[in-house]
């Protein structure tokens, strides 16, 4: 954590891309311009709060496909670039259902890390997700992203294992197949606390260090730095902690304020 991060329980904030060309939501009359300026806002909001790292995601793709499209890559890479100047934290990117874009997003950005689902077969929503990681594994590579830290939900967001084996199982296996970085712990439903015993069961089986996905509010944020080992935050600093709201700069300020007082920071 701290080669990427500079401390041991980094709290990352997300910055929800709005949609893009293609995406069902996209507004063609605000055009591409609109994506920037919401995503420098709520970047603006992140560092002034003095978050340890952001992550963009066109998190308003939604509904998500399993085959991205490349304007959606090409949009991605273009909003990040026009904006890289003017981040000063670690960054990483997500492409929501599609980690090998996300790996071409990270190439074409310099990103310091992906987060994905790289492994597993899983139902939810969306159908049934099947990840080939060797695949995706050499791909990252032919892609020249080698050395870009990786984050990887054990169990995805919404979903269930089509085959049930336990955390630790699932833990372990994913461990010794593809070695991630970082593991990324969920709660059942979006908005709500992750699970600390669930948190503490995985990091019983592992070294790797272990995240809170979801869930991380200005009120809980201490509880969950206690037994995980940093978080990623995004719709508990929203305005009024709604989804498809900009970030709140006074929530983001709270959390971290809160954050900061639970590891110590002097």
């Amino acid at each position: 954590m701290k080669q990427v991060f500079d401390t041991d329980k980094p709290v990352i904030g997300m910055i929800h891309l709005q949609p893009m060309p293609t995406d069902p939501k996209y507004l063609p009359e605000r055009g591409v311009e609109y994506v920037v300026s919401s995503a420098r806002a709520d970047l603006e909001a992140l560092q002034n709060a003095g978050f340890d790292g952001v992550l963009f995601c066109n998190e308003f793709s939604i509904p998500y496909t399993r085959h991205v499209p490349s304007i959606t890559v090409a949009t991605m890479s273009s909003v990040i670039g026009q904006l890289k100047a003017e981040i000063t934290v670690p960054f990483g990117v997500t492409v929501a259902s599609d980690a090998k874009k996300g790996f071409d997003v990270a190439a074409a950005t310099g990103a310091s890390f992906v987060r994905e689902v790289l492994h597993g077969a899983h139902a939810g929503v969306y159908g049934i997700s099947d990840v080939d990681p060797g695949d995706v594994e050499r791909h990252r590579y032919a892609v020249g992203c080698g050395g870009v830290k990786t984050m990887t939900a054990i169990i995805p967001e919404g979903t269930r294992q089509l085959a049930e084996r336990s955390i630790e199982e699932v833990v372990k296996t994913l461990t010794f197949n593809l070695n991630p970085d970082t593991l990324l712990v969920y709660s059942d439903k979006p908005g709500s606390a992750v699970d600390e015993e669930l948190v503490r069961r995985v990091k019983s089986c592992t070294d790797a260090p272990v995240l809170a996905s979801n869930g991380v509010k200005a009120n809980t944020v201490a509880e969950i730095l206690s037994v995980a080992d940093g978080c990623i935050v995004g719709t508990g600093i929203k305005v009024d902690g709604n989804f498809y709201n900009p970030i709140d700069p006074r929530r983001a300020q709270d959390l971290m304020n809160a954050a900061r007082a639970a590891r110590g920071d002097a």
